[in-house]
């Protein structure tokens, strides 16, 4: 699955400085400016980014936090159909923009 995600453009190489950005800007005070509906997913096995995510949800007045089973950070490649079940039940339940 990886290398078929790699050969569709997915620029695996980009990561490290991509994540650099995001980790030294967004932290889970940021959540608080954030005021659209917060959806938290992580693999239940993702235990780096599962460290945090108390925080983040207390951050947030809307944030809902939901696992995917057995699964860990690449919690998409792990779970795929669990993964995309959990993003639209979330995605279902926001409010109609008009």
């Amino acid at each position: 699955m990886v290398d078929a995600t790699i050969h569709a453009g997915y620029a695996f190489h980009t990561l490290p400085a991509a994540w650099g950005e995001v980790l030294g800007r967004f932290d889970a005070g940021a959540m608080r400016f954030v005021e659209a509906p917060a959806l938290i997913l992580n693999g239940e096995k993702d235990t780096v980014f599962r460290a945090d995510e108390a925080d983040f949800a207390r951050a947030h007045p809307h944030a809902r936090v939901e696992l995917i089973p057995r699964a860990r950070h690449l919690a998409n490649f792990d779970a795929p159909d669990a993964f995309t079940d959990a993003v639209r039940r979330f995605a279902r339940q926001l409010p109609a923009v008009s």
